[in-house]
């Protein structure tokens, strides 16, 4: 019973032992986990990245050098506006004027009557002459061929021939059909629905036609023209669908009944009188009854054109020059009047040109679009049947 006892207490000794250090480990453990507390209080919280700071940093030195370039560029613009070499003037003025995008840079240095005397010294001179249909007389094909016709087309089945044409500044090509009753104005729409216009491909697969050249001039305000409208008279297969009888129209282009390419300044219903079955405006005209239009100046910039005319056996002259690259810089008037009396035309007028100057051929594009995003919609086009 005595041993009971003493091993008892013994254990009682342990155990109290055992829980003693428990505790003051214990203890000690909560001192430790409330001193890294504190030091986790007294540490430093980790800053973020200030972004804020860098973007607007970065947008400040970017704005920085966007008004250095701006401010470089108009520099170099004043020295050739305002400079010593009028010939560089007038190209520059008159390149921009023509540019829709761009018609209101020559207004940071100049005048408006500044601007008008420098267009009227680079300009084609404005007739009043219409063309005699009488100085065209169509042959069609068959044994009445000269051999000079027939070795011409010998290797053309189909009627349709391009030419590439060079110039000091430009490239481009003349694509000449034989027969100009295969000629038409096509239309995007009747300009009554309000929806913009076709591209020269869609138009092409709408009509079902084997060529074709962008034709008369619309709307574009700062180069965003959706080509919903054309500018000036606009017939097609003998129906009046843009303009008034009663209006006088400059720039008239078009095809008579006989298939005769007439090109003039006259009225609406001058024109219906005349028997005119297609036609759009545009200009100038550069070739009116075999007399090559009069020049002033440069005549015109550096642009890409786009231009029609017929020979005097009927054959109808389609030309577009590549433009505003640095393989083609472009042509002037005076380079189109060049190409078109070198080729026979009797009459030949200017179209819509820069962006807008397209030619394709079996649904392929010939020439080099001036525009980054391709072929614009437009009102109006020259077709060649099937």
């Amino acid at each position: 019973m005595s041993f009971f006892i003493v091993y008892l207490h013994k254990l009682l000794d342990i155990c109290e032992n055992m829980c003693y250090n428990v505790f003051y480990e214990q203890k000690g453990l909560i001192k430790i986990a409330l001193k890294y507390k504190k030091l986790k209080r007294r540490t430093p919280k980790r800053q973020k990245f200030p972004w804020g700071m860098v973007i607007r940093r970065f947008l400040l030195c970017f704005f920085t050098i966007i008004l250095l370039i701006a401010a470089f560029l108009y520099g170099v613009c004043a020295v050739v506006f305002k400079g010593p070499s009028e010939t560089a003037r007038d190209k520059l003025v008159t390149s921009t004027l023509e540019m829709s995008a761009a018609k209101w840079v020559p207004k940071l240095f100049f005048e408006q009557t500044e601007i008008d005397a420098i267009v009227k010294a680079n300009s084609v001179v404005d007739t009043n002459e219409i063309t005699d249909p009488e100085l065209v007389v169509i042959t069609p094909p068959g044994n009445n061929e000269t051999p000079e016709e027939t070795d011409e087309w010998a290797d053309h089945p189909d009627g349709i021939k391009i030419i590439n044409v060079k110039g000091d500044t430009f490239r481009g090509y003349l694509m000449i059909v034989r027969d100009p009753s295969k000629v038409y104005v096509a239309t995007s729409s009747n300009f009554r629905s309000g929806r913009p216009g076709l591209k020269i491909f869609e138009a092409l697969e709408k009509e079902g036609a084997v060529a074709a050249i962008n034709a008369g001039g619309f709307p574009d305000v700062g180069g965003a023209g959706t080509g919903d409208v054309p500018i000036g008279l606009t017939i097609s297969n003998g129906e009046l669908l843009w303009g008034d009888r009663g209006t006088h129209y400059n720039g008239v282009i078009g095809f008579n009944e006989d298939n005769v390419l007439i090109v003039g300044n006259m009225t609406g219903q001058q024109a219906l009188n005349a028997g005119i079955r297609d036609c759009v405006c545009f200009g100038p005209i550069l070739v009116v009854n075999g007399e090559p239009a009069q020049i002033n100046g440069a005549a015109g910039s550096l642009n890409p054109r786009t231009a029609i005319g017929q020979r005097a056996d009927g054959a109808v002259l389609m030309l577009c020059v590549d433009g505003r690259m640095p393989s083609s810089l472009g042509a002037s008037y005076a380079d189109l009047i060049n190409v078109m009396v070198e080729y026979g035309a009797v009459n030949a007028a200017n179209l819509d040109g820069g962006s807008s100057t397209h030619m394709y051929y079996k649904g392929e594009p010939i020439n080099v679009s001036s525009s980054l995003y391709g072929p614009r919609r437009m009102p109006t086009f020259f077709m060649v049947k099937e």
